[in-house]
């Protein structure tokens, strides 16, 4: 497996905190793969969008898998409704937003956090069957917030947030009929002008650090997809550069897999991925019964989702291949 190299792995500076150091000359998160191992993994799935879409976080309904929402961030910072299949996006919230945050709830209501453009959160509510959402009254601890860190498995009443103190904090939820209820249960300073970081949801060690930030609050995120366990690790998948992903190894070496996405039976793959994420909670179906992969497609308005145990398929094919092909 090809190693990234020691500059690579300074920029995504993957550590364990509180044991990162200072660094604030790390450049940004797309990565140079052409040195790589390929490996090819195919679209599952993929919808068209009416708008330019920057993130998307995962509201999935544990009663009925597939009437799980998808809730879009568009360029402009407008909030939408949607399903996996894309029908009849709704509006949600008032204003602009500058980041999303999807909760996995069982058996209740959808709920998903948001910051706004002057950096206060909000919580939306679903609030009938047609997927629309409402904003709900919040209620605790004031947070001058820049970014939600990314979970490695979904959340249900906490998160971690990125605040402007350039702090990781560690909030519990606590949801009424239409209020949320925010505590501050902890925080972990980050290194200087950190931008992104990720968490283990079942341990809430800060995992990765990745310190981009540029003051810009309209600088689209390229976001973070995780996979199950391969082996005793996860793996992370970025977006790659000049195209494809970067599935990371979260392991004690840093190892790095170049992955394209090809064609399905019927549906186009993605050569530039504008943003990923991934959720582990059931979408419905066969294919998306443990997770999915869902990569914006920089080149068009589009989503390409992949089947999340197809991925971790052809991941551990690549980390462990026959020893007995010629």
């Amino acid at each position: 497996m090809k190693k990234f190299s020691l500059a690579l792995a300074a920029a995504l500076s993957i550590c364990a905190l509180p044991a990162c150091t200072d660094k604030s000359d790390q450049s940004n998160t797309v990565v140079e793969s052409k040195d790589m191992q390929t490996i090819d993994m195919v679209a599952t799935h993929a919808i068209d969008t009416e708008v330019s879409v920057a993130q998307l976080t995962f509201v999935p309904n544990s009663v009925a898998p597939w009437l799980g929402r998808v809730i879009l961030l568009d360029d402009a910072g407008h909030l939408y409704s949607t399903d996996i299949e894309g029908r009849a996006p709704k509006p949600v919230g008032s204003g602009t937003y500058i980041d999303i945050f999807g909760l996995a709830r069982e058996k209740a209501a959808g709920v998903f956090l948001a910051i706004t453009a002057d950096n206060k959160i909000e919580a939306f509510i679903e609030s009938d069957d047609d997927g629309n959402f409402s904003p709900m009254i919040y209620s605790g601890d004031s947070i001058d917030a820049k970014g939600f860190c990314w979970a490695m498995a979904p959340a249900a009443s906490s998160a971690r947030v990125l605040s402007k103190r350039n702090e990781a904090d560690k909030i519990a939820l606590t949801i009424y009929d239409n209020r949320v209820e925010v505590i501050i249960t902890g925080s972990e300073q980050l290194p200087k002008n950190a931008s992104d970081c990720s968490y283990n949801i079942l341990d809430y060690n800060v995992r990765i650090v990745q310190s981009n930030f540029t003051g810009n609050s309209h600088e689209p995120k390229t976001g973070n997809g995780f996979t199950g366990k391969l082996g005793e690790n996860h793996s992370i998948l970025i977006p790659g550069e000049p195209s494809g992903l970067v599935a990371i190894n979260t392991g004690g070496e840093v190892d790095g897999f170049q992955i394209n996405i090809k064609n399905g039976l019927s549906v186009g793959g993605v050569e530039h991925v504008k943003y990923i994420t991934s959720t582990k909670s059931n979408y419905g179906a066969g294919g998306y019964n443990t997770g999915v992969l869902a990569l914006v497609d920089a080149d068009a308005n589009r989503i390409v989702f992949i089947s999340l145990s197809y991925a971790e398929r052809q991941l551990m094919k690549a980390l462990n291949p026959p020893t007995d092909v010629q």
